[in-house]
């Protein structure tokens, strides 16, 4: 089965009274806040998204994405892959439901002027949510061991003079 693209925006109210479903897919060059974050550009993110109205009588989506990607190793600075995926649920904010009465389990999401959601955006920042704060190889895969690494006080001989003692006598 070929995947589809996933469209630019859906009304998610509409949608969730047909129980609608999409699998398909979201070009990498569609994400250019992504792609700035990695080590180069990701092709496409799969994506899952499903339309419901739940037992509240609230319209949501839940979703997935799943993408394979490069990140730059925080430690000896090349390329790595990752395999990042991502799972989320929102809820859109409507005059019956507003965002404070939304059980916690629905992430609130704002709709446009046409009643609709971007969901580009929206996977977008979700996958950057999911990057993992410092990205790194494990230990055998990294280049630099750490043994090669210091960690806490810095030895005694390394202790410079103040470049502003010069500022000191010059207030005197």
């Amino acid at each position: 089965m070929q995947k589809v693209r996933i469209p630019l925006s859906v009304d998610p109210v509409r949608n969730s009274g047909k129980r609608l479903s999409f699998d398909g897919v979201i070009p990498g060059q569609n994400l250019p806040r992504f792609n700035e974050v990695l080590a180069s550009p990701c092709t496409d993110v799969e994506v899952t998204l499903t339309f419901d109205t739940d037992e509240q009588k609230i319209h949501y989506f839940r979703g997935q994405a799943k993408a394979n990607v490069e990140l730059v190793c925080q430690r000896c600075g090349s390329a790595m892959p990752w395999q990042l995926e991502t799972e989320f649920q929102y809820a859109p904010v409507t005059k019956r439901v507003t965002a404070e009465d939304m059980p916690e389990h629905y992430e609130a999401v704002e709709l446009n002027e046409l009643g609709e959601v971007l969901l580009h955006p929206l996977v977008e920042d979700e996958l950057l949510l999911a990057l993992p704060i410092v990205a790194k190889h494990t230990e055998q895969d990294c280049t630099i061991k750490s043994d090669a690494m210091s960690w806490g006080d810095l030895p005694a001989d390394a202790e410079k003079p103040n470049p502003f003692a010069v500022l000191q006598k010059l207030k005197k």
